[in-house]
């Protein structure tokens, strides 16, 4: 937590910083530049000429001199008692500029734009970026007051010029932005601790309003004199509201908290422009509407959201807005939430297959349950096949750092029910009664193979409309863990038999012999007899028949007599006259 905490201000820290420079009229940013064509700053240990290649001034043979920064040890052991720092980072003294920051090149290399005698150079901007001014950086040696001209460039290839520009002597000039406080020989390494000189001064470039938004490209600096020997040594863009800013996107860190914690937002890529107003607004409804957060105004907002919150800024420059795209915080729960069920439905399953969980947040937790219940400790998922009938409680522990306490959830598991299916036989008549249908637990549902007509709900079975044959039913008990039994049944005819009168004997098959094409009978008996009473036939199968191939063409006389599948006895008598 202390770790935490301790991110958390930095951040803060950061942003409040960056809260307090947008606040000024003008943002000054110093710009990385290339172009210096010497180095005038004395660094480390050794002689002068050593630790660099040029003089501020012209000098003569016995006078020469050149800054150093406080790194700077002569061979004779002495350093200066004021001079430039070593990181190179000079802050203006000039009221007019609150703000204003220059950063000169190292020290180890070329640090100056030297310009000695009537000549010009350009320094080149690393980023070209946009502006409102140009500040440069520079002192004289032999100064005079003539006056230099500067040309600003930019990347769409127009450019300002500005003439008549005074850099004052790097000794006694008036409103000096930063004061060295000593300057070091080139000839002999002597340290000449002014206090009060050699100075550097910076000169303000103002860019006309058709060349705001442009972006600076270079600066070109010239002189026409041959004193003084003109040094340039930085550049610094200043930036003022103009138009309508881009608002950028809103950031927060952290982007999830645990409630009662603080946020801290920011616009990430917006205007950093003097001038501007901002107004940070939340919405708890997901964007769909936005309230002004009270006191907060600057370019940074301090948030403790209690619920979920979107965050956004409004900048505002001259009376012309633009919104920041919006930044989610994540508020965590305070308790774990653990469901097998979606509402209204409850956890309750049958001990086969598996269950997955349906919500576990916050998400990256264990899950653990008591014997009995087989649980994927990662996953949560429940192997329902593997556990036993009963009611157990499923825990949910989110993972370390989480806001969240364990949070739990019950989970009743039930044994398949085995249900029982009887119809009090397994051989019906189309003509008997219908079968009686038990089954336990009742409230199920019956089906069957087609052919058989039967209740789905009750297990009715329609003889008279069923099909002959031989069928499967099938009942499923009722409830989530219900079971199928099945069973077989048949259904017979009751259809009277045909009973033919001719016979042709031939071999043909078709009237060849006498049978009556009856089936689901019992007690079955077929006798035939000749004109004279004599019986020629005796069978006792309804799948056989008479065939009177053997017998002499005429008219004969036959009885047949059965029992039908209903129980009920037949007799039949007739004659049939054979033909060859």
């Amino acid at each position: 937590m202390k770790q935490l905490f301790t991110r958390f201000c930095c951040v803060l820290g950061g942003l409040v910083g960056a809260s307090q420079l947008a606040s000024a009229q003008i943002v000054y940013t110093p710009a990385a530049v290339t172009g210096y064509t010497a180095d005038v700053i004395a660094e480390g240990t050794g002689t002068v000429a050593s630790k660099t290649t040029n003089t501020i001034d012209r000098g003569n043979a016995t006078v020469k001199w050149c800054f150093a920064n406080t790194s700077y040890v002569n061979p004779a052991g002495a350093s200066p008692v004021r001079a430039l720092p070593v990181s190179g980072l000079l802050t203006s003294a000039v009221a007019a500029t609150p703000g204003l920051t220059f950063q000169l090149a190292a020290a180890t290399g070329n640090n100056s734009l030297r310009i000695d005698g009537a000549a010009s150079g350009v320094l080149t901007l690393t980023t070209p970026a946009p502006a409102t001014e140009v500040v440069m950086l520079g002192t004289e040696g032999n100064g005079s007051s003539a006056g230099k001209t500067f040309v600003v460039n930019f990347t769409d290839g127009t450019n300002q010029t500005f003439t008549n520009q005074v850099v004052p002597d790097w000794f006694g000039g008036a409103n000096p932005a930063f004061v060295v406080g000593s300057r070091v020989s080139y000839v002999d390494n002597s340290i000449d601790n002014a206090n009060t000189d050699p100075r550097l001064y910076q000169v303000r470039l103002t860019l006309s309003a058709a060349n705001l938004g442009k972006l600076v490209q270079s600066v070109t600096t010239s002189k026409t004199s041959t004193d003084p020997v003109l040094n340039i040594m930085g550049i610094t863009l200043g930036a003022s509201c103009q138009g309508v800013p881009n608002a950028g996107t809103a950031v927060a860190a952290p982007a999830s908290i645990c409630p009662g914690q603080q946020v801290a937002l920011s616009p990430s890529g917006a205007t950093a422009s003097g001038g501007i107003t901002f107004q940070w607004q939340a919405s708890t409804n997901g964007g769909v509407t936005w309230t002004n957060i009270a006191g907060a105004t600057g370019a940074t907002y301090i948030g403790t959201p209690t619920v979920t919150t979107q965050y956004r800024v409004i900048l505002t420059c001259t009376g012309q807005s633009a919104t920041s795209a919006p930044a989610t915080v994540t508020v965590s729960p305070t308790a774990a939430t653990l469901s097998y069920a979606t509402p209204p439905a409850t956890a309750t399953f049958c001990t086969s297959g598996t269950q997955a969980v349906v919500v576990a947040t916050p998400a990256g937790g264990t899950f653990s349950a008591p014997t009995g219940l087989s649980i994927n400790a990662a996953t949560g998922t429940l192997n329902l096949s593997a556990s036993t009938a009963g009611t157990y409680t499923v825990t949910y522990t989110p993972p370390s750092g989480s806001c969240a306490s364990p949070g739990t959830t019950t989970v009743t598991l039930t044994a398949p029910v085995t249900p029982t299916l009887a119809f009090g036989g397994t051989t019906f008549c189309k003509a008997g009664a219908a079968p009686v249908t038990t089954v336990s637990p009742t409230g199920g549902i019956f089906s069957s193979t087609p052919g058989l007509v039967i209740n789905a709900s009750t297990g009715a079975v329609d003889l008279a409309a069923s099909t002959n044959g031989t069928y499967t039913v099938s009942y499923t008990s009722p409830g989530t863990c219900g079971g199928t039994v099945s069973t077989r049944l048949t259904i017979q005819g009751n259809s009277a038999p045909v009973y033919p009168n001719v016979l042709t004997p031939n071999g043909d098959k078709l009237n060849d012999e006498l049978k009556l094409k009856i089936a689901d009978v019992q007690n079955y008996s077929l006798k035939v007899f000749n004109r004279w009473g004599r019986r020629v036939y005796e069978g006792y199968s309804a799948t056989e028949g008479w065939n009177p191939a053997d017998n002499s063409a005429g008219t004969y006389f036959y009885q047949v007599e059965y029992t039908d599948c209903a129980g009920r006895a037949q007799m039949a008598r007739n004659w049939v006259e054979v033909v060859k």
